[in-house]
């Protein structure tokens, strides 16, 4: 920033209130600035307001977090004050003004910021796409990982081998070390990748003992532990438990609860079960819920403990010398909830299978309205909703990784027979789905399970998290996954197939 004269300014001017946000267990930024960039004038109008807010240019977080499962060797860093290496035109300088002062007993100075500031609508990532865009043809693989692999400042990437992992370094270092981006905070589960990086860019928590609680990293609210390779969940900071609870001290906490990929959806979805009675109940916001209520958010809180000795494995797995790549998809619904997981299924070219849980989406079965004369929704139809909250689950993943063979399980024969029959057949509630769902999912085909062999039937109902770890059907899938495709569950009527239909 550099100091300016009031006087001399023409055109608009905006002020920014500031403030400090500090962060001791931070390995580089201990102290961030942050500016209000939401604060309304005397006009009733912000700065924020006034800027344009550009299209999307990054993948989402589930994406980015997916595919890095897929990497043999992964790479994690961090853009360092990337903010503050993009300067902003010199006449837009007057509308990121602060005041300032170095003691209470000097006079108050006015200064400018010079480049993108925290707090406001606009955003660097548009500059470090443009910059992989730039360096497509001298550096391609820079350029791959720089428009598909980082989200905001943080660079989640990896390889397939360690030559490919060092060429990816040295590319990535080089393009965005041009744009004066500089990559702090290296970290792999492959130590050896980080050898020949200056050790003031490496992340400090990659040296310690192998044994170490603290040896794990924090990826956008993911702890990843680079020693085990493996996501594990840490106990959130909940507020105090002796005063009292009420509903927006649940909302707050469920908050509190971050698992972009579903690892631990039974878990989450207890949580959002629990919401929902609240809205039944129509409790006020502030007012402190009854007594059982209370003990039962207390329980959960306190069961959420057990989630610190539970690990899921980062990598899945899969190589490229895999002979056979398969996704299966389960769906179910109960009265409260009903939900959707992923699995992916390797085999390898001496027949060797692997399975492993990819993700999980979680849904409250809608409340009854009857003033709306809005009705309970029946079991069917929340198990369509569950095999529509399927096909959107399987459609996002195909753009991570597509895949030629998929299956897909429910154990509800009406859904069955509504899949297999013209959408003009049933109602329009009914129709809209069937129709999509057939549309996604038509290079695959839907099967009968037993309900007791279907690991969704875990997230439609909730469990704790004691229980889950030990459950190898949510984790690892049915067994029967494990052999030959003769072994699976036999359907009667046969697979439906999506070429027997016509749209």
């Amino acid at each position: 920033m550099k100091e300016v004269d009031d006087e001399l300014c023409q055109g608009p001017v905006y002020y920014l209130p500031h403030h400090a946000v500090i962060k001791p267990e931070s390995t580089t930024t201990k102290l961030r600035v942050v500016f209000d960039g939401s604060c309304h004038t005397s006009t009733g109008v912000s700065l924020s307001d006034a800027l344009m807010v550009g299209p999307v240019v990054q993948d989402d977080l589930f994406s980015i977090i997916s595919r890095i499962r897929f990497h043999r060797f992964d790479l994690v860093a961090d853009v360092a004050k990337m903010y503050r290496m993009v300067r902003v035109q010199p006449p837009d300088q007057h509308l990121q003004r602060i005041l300032w002062r170095d003691s209470a007993d000097q006079p108050l100075k006015s200064y400018q910021l010079t480049t993108v500031t925290y707090g406001t609508a606009s955003a660097p990532t548009k500059c470090l796409t443009k910059l992989g865009e730039h360096c497509q043809s001298s550096h391609p693989l820079a350029s791959r990982v720089i428009r598909k692999d980082f989200y905001v400042d943080d660079m989640l990437s990896g390889a397939d081998s360690i030559k490919e992992a060092n060429q990816l370094i040295s590319e990535v270092t080089e393009v965005t070390n041009s744009a004066g981006f500089t990559l702090t905070k290296w970290n792999s589960n492959a130590t050896r990748l980080l050898a020949n990086l200056p050790k003031h860019l490496r992340d400090d928590r990659s040296a310690l003992e192998f044994n170490s609680s603290d040896s794990t990293v924090k990826t956008l609210g993911l702890r990843w532990d680079t020693c085990a390779d493996s996501f594990c969940f840490t106990f959130p900071q909940w507020r105090s438990t002796a005063s009292a609870i009420t509903k927006r001290s649940v909302h707050s906490d469920a908050a509190c609860l971050f698992d972009p990929l579903g690892l631990v959806g039974p878990v989450v979805v207890q949580a959002k079960i629990f919401i929902q009675q609240l809205w039944r109940l129509k409790c006020d916001w502030d007012d402190p819920l009854d007594e059982q209520l209370q003990a039962i958010w207390r329980e959960y809180k306190q069961n959420l403990l057990a989630l610190e000795s539970l690990s899921v494995p980062r990598w899945i797995g899969c190589s490229r010398d895999w002979a056979q790549i398969q996704l299966h998809g389960f769906c179910d619904a109960s009265e409260v909830a009903y939900g959707a997981c992923l699995y992916i299924r390797c085999i390898s070219s001496d027949g060797t299978v692997s399975v492993c849980l990819i993700s999980s989406k979680s849904r409250v079965a809608p409340l009854e309205n009857l003033k709306a004369k809005k009705e309970k929704i029946s079991i069917p139809r929340l198990e369509l909703s569950s095999a529509l909250l399927l096909s959107h689950l399987y459609e996002k993943f195909l753009r991570i990784a597509p895949v030629k063979t998929s299956f897909f399980w429910t154990d509800s024969m009406i859904v069955k027979h509504w899949l297999a029959s013209q959408p003009s057949r049933w109602q329009i509630l009914i129709a809209n789905r069937v129709s999509e769902i057939q549309h996604l999912t038509k290079d695959g085909a839907w099967y009968h399970v037993p309900g007791i062999e279907k690991p969704a039937d875990l997230i439609s109902r909730g469990m704790s998290p004691v229980q889950l770890q030990y459950q190898r059907l949510w984790f690892e899938g049915p067994r029967w996954l494990y052999q030959a495709s003769n072994c699976w569950p036999q359907d009667v009527e046969g697979p439906l197939q999506r070429s027997s239909l016509s749209f």
